[in-house]
This record gives C-alpha cells, structure tokens and sequence, in this order.
C-alpha cells in the first residue's frame, strides 16, 4: 500500500476544509478526486505531497508517518507532485531540456539515467523537436507535458497531479492520459490525480467524489454510478417541452437537438408529452445527482437595447501576425444576431486573438469585421461585453464593487445599475460573497463574478473567452443555462470559445480554428454526420488491460486512442467481436465489451486535427 489516510482532518481558521477523509492507493493503481470548487481536493493532495500540515487523522505515505517530520522529508523525496495551473512547477525561462534537468538534479539523478528517461520522455510526449523552446512559449498543451516529464524524470514512486488537464484541447489531453497511464501501469507507481472532466474520471482504478470537505461516494466508476438518479434524454420538441421538464425535473441540459434530465422516480405515462428514453448515467449525471444544490431559477428581466443588423458579427479574411509568425490567417464567418457560436482549438490555434481582434484589443494585420454594424472600435465597445480567458476582475476590489466599477465603465444610470447588480448578485448566488475581494474567491465564484461583469450594463454582443475551463459540472450547468437564456429570451448574440468538446453541442453553430485557420463551420449535428461518412466506423472497445490494448492497435495500424474509461477507435471498414479478438489473442487479451458509437464533437475535433 503506497497511500494509507484515515480520518484525516484540516481546518482553516473557522473553515473546515477537510472533515475526516479514509482511502487507500496501491501501486499502478490511479486513484481520482473529483468535486466541486472549494470541495477540500487540493488540499488533501497537498497534506498527501507532504506541502501543508494536517491538524487530524493519520497519513501514511510510502510506509512513512507523516505526523513526524524526519519520516515525512524522506518520503518526499520519491514525490512528485504537480499542482494546479498552467507551468506552475516549470521555469519559465528555462528551456524543456533545462526545465528536466533541474528537476533531476534535485534528486541527483546520474547523468546517464537523466539522458535516457529524458529521451522516452520526449518522445512520447512529442516535445522532442521543441527541447531548446523556452517554456513560457510553449503552448498549455506542452506546459503540462512538460510538467509532467518534470514530475516524472526522477522515477516517483508517488505522483500527485491536481487538474493536470484543465484548459487542454482533446488531442493533448489524450497524449497526457496515455503517458500517464502508460508510467503509472509500466513503472508500478501510485497516482492520486483531481480532475473537472468526468469522462477522464471513468479512468481511475478507483474514485472519490468530496463534496464541502467529506467524501459523499467512492468506490470504482461503475460503483458510484448506483448512486445516480435515473437519466432520461428526449430528441423531439425540446423547445416546447423544456419548460414542463424544468418545471418537473432536476439538472436539465441542451446538448444540440438533444435534452438530458434526472429524475428521482421512473417517469409514468403521459406525465410529458413524449415519453422520454431512459439512458445509462454518466459520472457527471451522478456529481449532479449528489450535489444537492438548490433549484436554480434564474431569470433574464431585460431585452436588448438596441437593433442590431441580422448578422450581429461579419468577419472577412481576418488577419493577425505577430512578426513572421501568422496567429489568425485569412477566417472568414458570420453570426446571426440570438446565436450562440462556439470557437473550438487546440492550445495556440489563435482563439483568444480573435476575440480580443473582435473586442478591439488587438490590431488586426489585414481583412475586415462588422460587430453590430459597426467598423470604428469606439462605436463597436459600446455594444460588447467580454469575459477574458484569465479574468477581468479587480482583485483588490470586492464582487459589489467589481459589477459596480464595470457599470460606471459603461455610463449606466444609478438607479438601473443597481437594479442590474441586485438581479448578477441573486442569480448567481453571491450573497454570501458579495462584499468579498475577489482575490479570495474559489475559481468557479471568480468565473460567475467576471460573467456578470460582461453582462451587467446590458450589451447586444457577448465574447466569452473559456468561461468554464476548470470549473465543475454544477457551474458548467449554470453557465450555459444563463447562455441560453441570454440568447432566446434577450436575444444577445454569443461567441464562446472552449475546450470542452460536450458544450459545443450546446451552441446553434461552431467554428473549429487550427494553427490560425478555420478548418469547419457548421452546426454540430451536421458536422458529426459528415465525420461518420469519413471515419466509416467508430468502435468503443472496453478491456481490461487498455495499455497493452492500445499498443497492439496502433502497431496495427490502426488510430485509437484512450477514452473514457475504454478505447477509442476509427475503421473505415467495420469488424466484429471475433475480429477483434484474433488481433488481442496472441497477446493473451480478452475483450469485455464492444459497441460501435455514433461519433461525439470530440471525434469531429480530434479527426479533423490529425487529418490536417
């Protein structure tokens, strides 16, 4: 046993942050903690990397007990931990090669064993070509694989990874799961990691979800999923019937023609129009289930301003480069005035420059736009609002003072204003927190601070720039929601950009960038379809051994990847269960499940990367 925690508590000040926590972690096992911001993840993962103190319990670690100093420094020796945030573990003026090195030479690790782990690392995090680039210019992508080879050059035999993910596109984080995976299983070490993505969650060997500082469930995926309500989906009418089944059912979503509810009891006949059909729950419909946050019941009491052109944003052969380096090249699309448009990309596919481009921030190098009709960027600011990727808030100002300091930007009248910041205040659920500086706040309270900031004083345009990386699936649910309702009940216009690949079926319309250019435009549901006739066929194998698995695949030639908690793979021609078994067998593997999957956004992102 590498990890062995009983009943461990941590308080800060009158806060209880950890309230008596048990588990185990063996070796090549990969243990998960997922839950909401503010739940007690991170700090059981530093009071674990030996990096905080505990005030109760017992802790474990590598046969050593961690209420005595002397055993606790040697086993954090053979540690690695990788908090949370882009590069936060690297230096950001050292090159790759020099950000590696260092690490090995805190555990004076031989010249000749550095070089040579250093090479696997590179090679497969594909960072070879990029081992001279300064970190600070890598993309986030390659900052967390190049945290990780940090985190694992010295051979650990404990790695603690808190949201190694977070605001990473699907290609990089399924290049980070397979090295992950692939050192945890082949080295036989313990891996402890936090994540906001409930499809990376079905990968542990086993979970916990903590909710307010308690462990609520935990066991395996399958095993938490008892815990669930029941799920239903319904594909004809939503618009008409999703008022009855927010009036009726809990944690409703929109996911493209699709909409997704829990349910405490079976649903009889004739309580809705159409039946609905009941489908398997996923780990985000159980984290819903368990957080029994109250019915949200949010309201939009105001209509826009202004009349704006029926495409609210024209852009025309945009262009942006930075020196020699081209950072948007020649897109060219429109937005209706009500849509809800989604920007997806991969880490440095020139999202962010767009926008700020769009929101007057950034010269644009060549190519024209149209925001609200509007050419001259003074005329076009009066008519946007903008939640940016790291925040917009004033830290040093509270969550009253930041919507009111937003207000006054855009000359609204005293009265109204304070009308506007009652309604961002109840709708959000920042009561308690509303004379709070920001710079306390917990990530997912900051992001609903910032959103309101951008809609306060009542713009015809929206540009969110990742509002929802790294937040759980309670405010993801929250922050679409309001999304929506913006745009069918007040007809603003949005352009959000995300790296979660689900929420792009959220929006009417999706634009995907790559390396600057736009590589698709369409509705999700059209884009899918087209995938399928490319792929031919797409299969979600299940397996016990899915390293080994993935190995003989890819020697095969075939494109597959990990996903969820199986893999995933593409065919042009189909094969059956027995097919598949004559490729495994002369390795000895069996499979245990297979079943051909109709293809997710995520296919759609992940196809049309490698296929470029």
């Amino acid at each position: 046993m590498i990890v062995r925690v009983q009943e461990l508590k941590k308080q800060f000040k009158k806060i209880e942050a950890v309230r008596g926590v048990s588990f185990e972690v063996k070796k090549g096992e990969l243990f998960g903690l997922i839950g909401p911001d503010g739940a007690g993840k991170s700090t059981v993962m530093k009071i674990i990397a030996g990096v905080m103190s505990f005030d109760e319990g017992k802790v474990e670690v590598l046969g050593k007990d961690f209420k005595k100093e002397k055993e606790a420094e040697k086993a954090k020796a053979k540690i690695a931990f990788m908090p949370q945030g882009l590069g936060l573990n690297l230096y950001p003026t050292l090159s790759v090669e020099e950000n590696i090195a260092f690490f090995a030479s805190l555990h004076n690790l031989p010249e000749e064993e550095l070089e040579y782990r250093k090479k696997i690392l590179l090679e497969t995090t594909h960072l070879l070509p990029f081992q001279k680039r300064e970190a600070q210019k890598l993309s986030g992508g390659m900052m967390q694989k190049l945290g990780i080879c940090c985190a694992l050059i010295h051979k650990p035999e404990l790695i603690i990874l808190d949201e190694p993910t977070t605001g990473i596109d699907p290609v990089s984080r399924r290049d980070l799961w397979q090295l992950i995976i692939k050192f945890v299983k082949e080295e036989k070490i313990g891996a402890i990691i936090s994540t906001s993505y409930m499809d990376e969650a079905e990968r542990f060997s086993h979970l916990a979800l903590m909710m307010e500082g308690k462990f609520v469930a935990k066991g395996t995926a399958e095993e938490l999923k008892f815990h669930c309500d029941i799920v239903y989906e319904m594909q004809e009418d939503i618009e008409r019937v999703y008022p009855l089944v927010k009036e009726k059912f809990r944690h409703i979503r929109i996911k493209g023609d699709t909409l997704r509810f829990l349910s405490e009891k079976k649903i009889k006949e004739n309580t809705l129009p159409f039946m609905p059909q009941r489908v398997e729950p996923t780990l985000e419909d159980v984290f819903l289930t368990l957080e029994k946050a109250e019915k949200m019941k949010i309201d939009i009491p105001f209509s826009l301003k202004e009349k704006i052109p029926k495409n609210a944003v024209e852009v025309n052969r945009l262009t942006k480069k930075f020196g020699d380096f081209t950072a948007v090249k020649e897109i060219s699309f429109e937005i209706k005035g009500g849509e809800v448009f989604g920007l997806l990309g991969p880490n440095g596919a020139g999202k962010t420059t767009l926008i700020k481009m769009l929101c007057g921030l950034l010269p644009h190098t060549s190519g024209d736009f149209l925001i609200a009709g509007e050419r001259d960027i003074a005329r076009i600011k009066e008519h946007i609002g903008y939640m940016s990727q790291h925040f917009s808030l004033y830290k040093d100002l509270t969550v009253y003072e930041n919507l009111e300091l937003y207000g006054h930007i855009y000359k609204m009248p005293a009265s109204a204003l304070k009308e506007r910041i009652r309604w961002a205040i109840e709708t959000m659920k920042l009561q308690e927190v509303k004379d709070e500086k920001t710079a306390k706040l917990p990530l997912g309270i900051k992001q609903r601070v910032a959103l309101m900031c951008s809609v306060v004083h009542n713009p015809a345009l929206i540009f969110l720039d990742e509002p929802t990386s790294g937040v759980d699936p309670i405010e993801r649910e929250m922050f679409w929601e309001i999304i929506h309702m913006l745009a069918k009940k007040a007809g603003v216009t949005l352009l959000v950009s995300t790296h979660y690949m689900d929420e792009a079926e959220y929006c009417d319309r999706v634009c995907l960038m790559d390396k600057g250019e736009a590589i698709a435009i369409g509705k999700p549901r059209e884009l899918k379809g087209e995938i399928k006739h490319k792929i031919g066929h797409i299969y979600q194998i299940i397996m016990d051994n899915p390293l080994t698995a993935l190995d003989v695949l890819q020697k095969n030639g075939f494109y597959a990847s990990f996903y969820e908690n199986g893999i995933r793979l593409y065919s042009k021609r189909s094969f059956t269960f027995n097919e598949f078994n004559e490729i495994f067998s002369p390795q000895g593997l069996k499979i245990s499940d297979l079943k051909e999957a109709y293809p997710t956004m995520e296919d759609v992102f992940v196809y049309l990367i490698e296929e470029k």
